[in-house]
């Protein structure tokens, strides 16, 4: 085969041309390829060259930039587009729907709701307080079926009915529109301790349209109570003797500006104080029904009663004023004055004690003119010896008669009306009294007579019994220690009566015959 060209068939005939020959360039080229007597020519090949290019000197080395690919596509088919904006839609529109929420254009709240209360922040207790009250819908929607509730301190009373309580009050606001006020005032009276801080609460209860729930909004006024309504003072010693007799007097006193309903006053007792007796009676124990006080008005309580105790003790008694809730409560539900009194317990060293007759003073009652014989008992209340001991009644009274007054083995000083007794007096009973030891002593006085106490209210006599002795002390010291005891005895009324017939001088006019006949009435006027 020659490779240069295709040789024609025997028989010198042209080759027959394919039937896709095409005329112009485009058809001589396609012969050339697919013609089996032709062959393309055959270029030449170029040797490389060796010349060397210089290369700037400001492009040597840089980092070529970064190609930059194109933000969007350069072609889109619809689906995409739509999809696009179907999501540019959805954003645009969850943004505003969020900021919309997010600013309550539309939503009910409460906190859209004010309700202000303006009013004094102090006030007595039984003062009547005005509180001036505004409530403003700020909601786009209209708040419907909406009450004002408020609630007062417990123990608050009515304004135009004191013995009424007003723990509560429901004012009906009907609907409130969007933008819309109401305005009112309400009034009650408070009662309290002085310096409580007491809360009025004002709510506003409301529906809305189309909905069954109940929604609220409140606020709340703070006033202190500047002068309490009810005040309790205690009259009695700081300091008691165990197993003496303790004497206390209670005064509750109104301060309110206005009546006080039902008041009663309860009385804690310390552990180891036993009640005697009570003035006036308790209604049950520790209770005291004390009625209504008006302004100013004060009841008062006395109370007798013995403290036991050890020597450094503390007890305290706390007294309690206020109103209940009903009249067969035995608790103070509304305290509106409180009292809490320590009392330190001391155990004398000289246990002294007075029997008048073999009765306790507290029990015994003196008659004019008779004389009683009054027993004194002392007791040494110490583990350690006593000695040099001195006793001494103080008597007074206005019932006493200095003139009529004796003392066995004692020395009877008319000066300043005071019995001693030593070892002297006693031939030496009380120069030393072993720990525990007991001994007694004796006086006989004879009441002032009737005639001496027709001006005197209540005559009493008062016997003060003071002790003084001598001690070793932890550090063999002597140690000089006291004692006191009051007692007192009451004198009975002595009365006389007489009687008379009047005919006479009868100033209801007599009828009859003097002296009387047989059938005949005759009248007197008996005196």
């Amino acid at each position: 085969m020659d490779m240069d060209g295709i040789r024609p068939p025997k028989g010198g005939a042209e080759p027959e041309k394919p039937e896709f020959s095409e005329p112009g360039r485009i058809g001589d080229l396609k012969e050339q390829m697919y013609s089996r007597g032709t062959q393309p020519m055959k270029r030449p090949r170029r040797p490389l060259t060796s010349l060397e290019r210089k290369i700037p000197e400001d492009w040597k080395e840089q980092t070529p930039p970064p190609k930059r690919e194109p933000l969007l596509p350069r072609s889109y088919s619809w689906p995409s587009i739509l999809l696009i904006i179907a999501v540019l839609v959805f954003v645009v529109a969850g943004g505003v729907a969020v900021s919309f929420i997010a600013s309550g254009s539309n939503v009910v709240t409460s906190n859209k709701i004010d309700i202000a209360i303006n009013g004094p922040r102090t006030v007595d207790g039984g003062e009547v307080l005005e509180l001036q009250v505004a409530v403003r819908n700020n909601n786009s929607a209209t708040l419907e079926l909406a009450d004002l509730v408020i609630t007062y301190p417990p123990g608050t009373r009515k304004p135009a009915n004191l013995s009424a309580t007003m723990e509560t009050q429901r004012i009906p606001l009907g609907s409130i529109e969007p933008g819309g006020t109401r305005n009112g005032t309400i009034r009650a009276v408070l009662f309290g301790r002085d310096g409580d801080r007491q809360d009025i609460s004002v709510a506003l209860e409301y529906r809305l349209s189309g909905s069954s729930a109940l929604f609220f909004s409140d606020a709340k006024h703070t006033v202190l109570v500047a002068s309490g309504t009810l005040e309790i003072s205690l009259v009695m010693n700081t300091q008691a003797v165990a197993g003496q007799s303790i004497d206390m007097t209670a005064t509750i006193t109104s301060r309110a500006k206005t009546a006080v309903n039902d008041v009663v006053l309860r009385a804690s007792y310390p552990f180891g104080f036993e009640v005697n007796s009570t003035s006036p009676e308790t209604e049950s124990a520790g209770l005291w029904n004390l009625g209504n006080l008006e302004p100013g008005e004060e009841r008062t309580i006395r109370i007798l009663g013995v403290l036991d105790g050890q020597t450094g003790d503390t007890r305290i008694f706390k007294f309690v004023a206020g109103t209940r809730k009903t009249p067969e409560s035995s608790l103070v539900d509304v305290v509106l004055a409180e009292l809490e009194q320590e009392v330190a317990v001391t155990r004398p060293f000289l246990g002294m004690s007075l029997a008048c007759d073999e009765l306790t003073s507290e029990n015994y009652i003196a008659v004019t003119g008779e004389t009683v014989p009054i027993t004194l008992t002392w007791r040494n209340n110490l583990d350690i010896s006593l000695t040099d001991v001195v006793i001494a009644a103080t008597i007074s009274g206005s019932g006493f008669d200095p003139f009529n007054i004796t003392a066995d083995r004692g020395f009877y000083r008319s000066i300043d009306s005071v019995v001693l007794w030593d070892k002297t007096t006693t031939k030496g009973d009380l120069k030393l009294i072993p720990a525990g030891k007991e001994g007694t002593l004796l006086i006989r006085l004879t009441p002032s007579i009737a005639n001496d106490l027709l001006a005197v209210q209540d005559p009493t006599i008062k016997i003060e019994l003071h002790a003084a002795g001598q001690r070793l002390s932890e550090g063999s010291v002597p140690e000089t220690i006291q004692a006191t005891v009051s007692e007192e005895i009451r004198i009975a009324t002595d009365a006389g009566f007489s009687g008379r017939a009047l005919y006479f001088e009868n100033p209801l006019g007599s009828v009859g015959p003097l002296p009387p006949k047989v059938e005949h009435e005759t009248t007197y006027g008996i005196l």
